[in-house]
Formats: structure tokens, C-alpha cells, sequence
């Protein structure tokens, strides 16, 4: 007989076993059961990780969509389903981690992020596209803007040390920053506009 995998556990020691195959049933009261032994967990921990509380609602709130729409997925004797719900907690706050830097540090931050249209793996896909689109943006944009504004991604530096790096004024620095930033905000605004025009 083969040994069971580390972590894996039998159908019958697992308490969420009998909920999940409930939850595949589309049984409401499964997901409110399996809310109430596992919300406050992962909210603690990822607030933790993120230290926001309305993020660390988000996330809980999308884990269990997650929960609801793949519950199939989970196989009995596995890890627990209890491991399976921090591992999606973890990589949905990894993933809004990611994006927000690439946000903060492009200074896009002050333009509107794309609404999560539907919580789970599909609006995984649409975040990782739209920062690949960014990433392809910023290789458009001409040779000093795109080396401040990755500059500028690299540690959070400031002005000054960016204008140092480039052999320039702090305020010729500051112009190359504005500028980059200008049309990467612009390039955004006709993707998500374009987006719209498609849902029409």
C-alpha cells in the first residue's frame, strides 16, 4: 500500500469533508458552516499579510466564491479543505500584493483600478493581463522615461537618487517621471474604455 502523502488526510478525519460534498450539491447552509469555522481565520491572517482591514475582507469574501465555484476540485484525502482555502486566501493576497506595487510604483495608483468582474481564476487572468499590458507599455515609452519610471519601480527610489542614476537635474528627473507616468495613465484609460465598448 502506498504511503499517504505528507499532509494528506482520510475523508473520514477531515470535519469539512461531509460540507464540501454538500457544497457541490449547491447547499447554501454549507457555505454559511464552512464561513463561520474558517471567516475569522483567514481574516486574521490576511490581515496579517496585507495589514488592511477592508483587503483582508475582500480576500476572504472572494476565497469563498472561490470555495463555492470549485469546491469539485478538492479531492477527499488530500490536504485538508481547511489547506485548501488558506492556500487560495494566500495567492489572491499575493496577487493584489503584486498588482498594487506595479500600481503604486508606475504612479497609477491615482487612476481607478479595473473592477474585479468576477472573483476567482478568471479575474486572476484579467489582472495578469492588464500587468502585462502595463509591463508592455512602459517598453514603449521612450529610452530615459521608461529607465525613470523602472527606476523609480526598483526599491521606491526618490527623485534625487533617480536623477543621480541618470546624469540629470532633480527637475529634469521629476518631467521624465510625469511624462511616463501621463501616458501610461492614457494608454490604461483606452484599455479600460475599450473593455467597456466590448461589454456593450
Amino acid at each position: 500500500m502506498r504511503p499517504a502523502a505528507p499532509g494528506a488526510t482520510s475523508p473520514a478525519d477531515d470535519p469539512d469533508a461531509p460540507l464540501v460534498a454538500a457544497l457541490r450539491q449547491g447547499d447554501e447552509r454549507a457555505l454559511a458552516e464552512l464561513i463561520r469555522r474558517h471567516g475569522g481565520r483567514l481574516r486574521t491572517l490576511v490581515l496579517r499579510f496585507s495589514g488592511r482591514r477592508d483587503e483582508a475582507d475582500d480576500i476572504v469574501q472572494e476565497t469563498f466564491v472561490v470555495a463555492w465555484k470549485e469546491a469539485a476540485r478538492w479531492r477527499p484525502g488530500a490536504a485538508p479543505f481547511a489547506a485548501f482555502l488558506t492556500r487560495v486566501a494566500i495567492n489572491r493576497a499575493i496577487d493584489r500584493a503584486r498588482r498594487a506595487r506595479l500600481w503604486r510604483w508606475t504612479g497609477l495608483a491615482e487612476t481607478a483600478e479595473p473592477e474585479d468582474p468576477a472573483p476567482g481564476p478568471e479575474a486572476a487572468m484579467i489582472d495578469a493581463a492588464e500587468t502585462r499590458a502595463v509591463l508592455d507599455d512602459i517598453r514603449t515609452l521612450p529610452d530615459r522615461q521608461r529607465a525613470a519610471i523602472l527606476l523609480a519601480a526598483e526599491g521606491d527610489r526618490g527623485v534625487a537618487e533617480i536623477a543621480a542614476t541618470l546624469g540629470v537635474s532633480e527637475g529634469a528627473a521629476e518631467q521624465l517621471l510625469v511624462r511616463a507616468r501621463r501616458t501610461l495613465r492614457t494608454k490604461l484609460a483606452a484599455r479600460q474604455d475599450a473593455g467597456e465598448g466590448d461589454q456593450t
